[in-house]
């Protein structure tokens, strides 16, 4: 099942060679093809400071993935949520080599890493950092984050379309898409299209320096069409498994969902340690982490909101990826501050 997942990072310059405890099952198939069936399972609790909001116990993923493989230019993903069996990825891939490869279908966009890394990697449970009971943010809601800001305005997220990505030597590596810009399984509603791109610089061993850009297709404040900009870039130092790891976000955009003139500005910070446990423990590893993220959420004075979110946590494995992360979102802006306390467990096979 990583297989897809490593040839993805690969096009943003990551190797996650320890994919293997992830355990998917390879069975043969018709045509002398290949498919490797794997499934992941995410149970979630969840408590909020805000007053009247009640604590819960819920399923944040049941996910099943089918890579198929045809022959070495041939493959294909078809994964859904078990929950409503909605489709999140289904695509053709072609890929002639390393430094090209083209996916049909629908896929997850993603300008940064920060979306695009599997959520088998990422012991931030939640993205956008929300709140439960916090509609805070002017044009988006929620909280005033990052991941609010990039997902809500349609930045990261999966849409039909075509992609093209690729290492091109030991430096450098791309990715671009263009899509409807309409969401998962929508029709377009013209002739416009999305486009996203990210170009990616390895200066030296476990570092990389990545520019992104989105032109996203969207209607404005009178319904007329429009093409919405935002530009970022990333800096990455290590990688998961192996020790300390950053990866640090800059990004602009245009809060649409505010007005057609709101300019929002986002930063964020993560830190990683990965510290395998000695053989005879009962755990495989212990991941301290950290998030730092701060938005201004373009809303001119007397209506400015900027808003903080530092999320400390740990992720305890106890065989490869499998394992229970714990994470506090503390939310601040201006004179109101809100917590989030969520526990995940992590299930791959």
């Amino acid at each position: 099942m990583m297989k897809r997942s490593i040839r993805v990072t690969a096009g943003v310059g990551l190797a996650l060679g320890a994919a293997a405890p992830l355990l998917a099952q390879e069975i043969r198939a018709r045509g002398g093809s290949t498919v490797t069936v794997g499934a992941r399972i995410q149970a979630q609790y969840e408590a909020s400071s805000v007053d009247g909001t009640a604590s819960s116990f819920f399923i944040r993923r049941a996910w099943v993935t089918m890579d198929g493989k045809l022959n070495d230019l041939v493959g294909a993903r078809a994964q859904f949520n078990i929950d409503g069996a909605s489709v999140l990825e289904a695509y053709l891939e072609l890929t002639p080599s390393e430094a090209l490869e083209i996916q049909i279908g629908q896929f997850k966009k993603g300008m940064s890493y920060f979306w695009l890394v599997p959520n088998a990697w990422l012991p931030v449970i939640e993205r956008d950092a929300r709140v439960t009971g916090v509609d805070h943010c002017p044009g988006v809601g929620s909280v005033c984050s990052f991941g609010r800001l990039t997902g809500a305005l349609g930045l990261d997220n999966y849409e039909p379309g075509l992609l093209a990505q690729g290492r091109v030597s030991e430096r450098f590596g791309y990715r671009f898409t263009l899509t409807n810009g309409e969401g998962i399984g929508n029709k377009d509603v013209n002739h416009g299209k999305s486009a996203s791109g990210q170009l990616s610089l390895f200066p030296a061993g476990n570092t990389r320096v990545s520019a992104y850009f989105a032109l996203d297709e969207t209607l404005n404040m009178q319904g007329e069409t429009m093409s919405v900009p935002a530009y970022g870039a990333e800096v990455e130092i290590g990688t998961w498994l192996d020790g300390p790891h950053l990866i640090a976000n800059g990004l602009r955009g245009r809060n649409w969902k505010l007005n057609d003139d709101a300019k929002f500005s986002a930063f964020q910070l993560m830190a990683f340690w990965y510290l395998p446990m000695a053989p005879e423990s009962r755990f495989a590893a212990i991941e301290p982490m950290l998030r730092v993220s701060w938005v201004d959420s373009g809303a001119e004075n007397p209506d400015k909101v900027t808003g903080t979110v530092i999320t400390p946590g740990v992720m305890v494995y106890f065989v490869g990826r499998n394992g229970i992360s714990t994470n506090v979102d503390f939310y601040s802006s201006g004179d109101r501050s809100d917590w989030s306390l969520k526990v995940q467990a992590f299930a791959f096979f």
